[in-house]
């Protein structure tokens, strides 16, 4: 597919979708509230995913399973409306917290699962980046003929990721909730999901002391970074029951996310082209990604852990 009018508009609108949305969601943050970044970013995310879903109309792909040119992932297009119009009707009725969950679901399903999707080999994006950009694939790559790609990478994916990716869902969206929960349960998440980016490292690259090295250091480097910031806005410790009180978060269901399709992406590159695994900038910027989020959870973590390590506060004594 060349790189066509609409097809620049479209591509220009979605990176600046997905690099706006954050600035949006943040300024709203409760702490961080900033109403004139958060209109200004919000209303430049609405009209990129307008014109983002607009211009999709007009982009035909007559390669994989259509109607007419329309492929599955066409259907973004009225869930796009749909969710906008959602969103402001929400905002009409007063309630901003229906409004908030509208518009962080549409940023991660739209900007976020969707996109990691274009970046496979084969698809416009991910012959870019991987083949123009970076010189790991050929930049005219294409699939096997036959079978579309997307539905022979589907098909022969096993059905325990489904099940994993299921799992994995029913965790973030727990985590967007308030919620009490004990030491415990603070400490195995990112725990297991350390392991789990470590395990996708080691899978796919092996036990390369350079990859392994960088994914230390930068887990390392963001364990410092994310125990220097704040932490977030009710977090409370309760000394008496043991317990947490957290307010609900979607930066665990992003990096949840961001771990699976980033391990789901690596690997349907390494069976399309195995050369990758031994490629040593593919290896290192994969490595040193698994540690970024390794690194964030567990610094998020050891925050938590911290707060319950503080000495109770003492009630003074009245003299009588």
């Amino acid at each position: 597919m060349d790189m066509s009018p609409v097809i620049a508009v479209h591509l220009t609108t979605i990176l600046g979708a997905v690099a706006t949305g954050p600035v949006a969601l943040w300024a709203r943050k409760t702490g961080a509230h900033r109403p004139r970044l958060h209109r200004a970013a919000g209303y430049a995310w609405v009209t990129l995913m307008l014109v983002a879903a607009t211009s999709a109309i007009f982009i035909r792909d007559y390669r994989l399973p259509n109607i007419a040119g329309y492929t599955p992932i066409h259907i973004l297009i009225p869930v796009v409306y749909g969710m906008l119009i959602l969103a402001f009707w929400f905002l009409a009725k007063g309630s901003i917290e229906g409004h908030r969950k509208t518009m962080q679901r549409l940023y991660i399903g739209a900007c976020g699962v969707a996109g990691a999707f274009t970046l496979l080999p084969g698809r416009y994006l991910g012959n870019l980046v991987f083949g123009q950009w970076l010189g790991l694939i050929s930049p005219t790559y294409q699939p096997p003929q036959g079978t579309p790609m997307i539905a022979q990478i589907l098909i022969n994916t096993p059905l325990w990721v489904w099940g994993l990716l299921a799992a994995l869902l029913v965790l973030g969206f727990g985590q967007t909730r308030s919620r009490t929960v004990g030491l415990a349960r603070i400490v195995i998440l990112p725990l297991g999901l350390g392991a789990f980016s470590l395990y996708g490292t080691i899978s796919a690259f092996g036990t390369s002391p350079t990859v392994l090295g960088s994914w230390l250091a930068t887990a390392v480097l963001l364990v410092l970074v994310v125990t220097q910031l704040p932490l977030p806005a009710g977090a409370r410790y309760d000394n008496a029951s043991r317990k947490f009180q957290l307010p609900g978060s979607w930066i665990p269901m992003v990096l949840i996310m961001a771990i699976f399709l980033t391990k789901y992406v690596v690997g349907v590159s390494l069976v399309m082209h195995p050369e990758l695994k031994v490629h040593a900038n593919f290896s290192l910027a994969i490595g040193t990604l698994y540690g970024v989020f390794s690194g964030i959870f567990a610094g998020r973590a050891i925050r938590l852990v911290r707060l319950a390590l503080r000495p109770a506060p003492t009630l003074p004594v009245l003299n009588a």
